[in-house]
């Protein structure tokens, strides 16, 4: 199964906006790795890269399946939707580093409200894991 995630975005995400994402996102990782999270960079090597740029991780070593690539800025060439929102996927294969994009992309959807839609195919325990850790670290809702 591929444990897909899917989600719509504005093209161009405000700098300060972001940071908030990337602040959060931050301060869960420490709890993330606690949980058995492990993350790399592309491929499932190196470090994951979080900067004003993009974040990008993936699982490490054998416990990799696609990176999960969040850019400020999308560089597309497709034409937005309806919504003037692009489309974007991950596929994780339900490795543990599943727990850490469902909780960035909680965390986008906190930021961004309707600036974002975030759908997905894991069950609702896997997705309520996430809203728990989320709501006990970060304090969202």
């Amino acid at each position: 199964m591929g444990y897909t995630h899917y989600w719509y975005r504005i093209r161009e995400i405000e700098l300060d906006v972001y940071f908030k994402i990337l602040t959060d996102f931050k301060r869960l990782l420490p709890v993330l790795t606690e949980e058995g999270v492990r993350l790399a960079g592309s491929g499932g090597k190196g470090d994951p890269v979080i900067n004003d740029e993009h974040v990008l991780f993936n699982g490490v070593g054998s416990e990799r399946y696609e990176d999960f690539v969040f850019p400020r800025v999308l560089r597309l060439w497709d034409e937005p939707d309806e919504n003037d929102q692009y489309f974007q996927f991950c596929k994780t294969s339900a490795y543990p580093y599943d727990q850490a994009v469902i909780a960035f992309l909680l965390i986008a959807k906190h930021h961004l409200q309707q600036d974002i839609t975030v759908q997905n195919d894991v069950g609702a325990e896997k997705l309520e894991a996430a809203k728990k850790l989320c709501r006990t670290t970060l304090g969202l809702s």
